[in-house]
């Protein structure tokens, strides 16, 4: 497999989970409170990585400053190119 199907991955599995729930919310309403407790660990772990990163690399100076500090896999995951360097 090509590393540029491999990008492809965490996100197709991120809308399948997606359009999953949302087939499946009506009948299992506990659906909605995973999402959230999913949503909510994965905004936490990104901002403290991120905030981890600015400061341990605060007098660089290369890159977008909005993407400074984000992982490229997380850009990936929401259709950026990850090239921010």
């Amino acid at each position: 497999m090509t590393r540029r199907y491999q990008n492809w991955i965490p996100g197709v599995v991120v809308w399948a989970w997606l359009l999953l729930s949302l087939g499946l919310a009506k009948r299992y309403p506990w659906v909605d409170t995973i999402w959230f407790v999913a949503w909510m660990l994965f905004l936490v772990v990104v901002a403290v990585g991120s905030a981890v990163y600015t400061f341990r690399h605060r007098h660089e100076t290369g890159g977008v400053v909005g993407y400074r500090g984000v992982p490229r896999w997380v850009v990936t995951l929401f259709g950026g190119n990850g090239d921010s360097k």
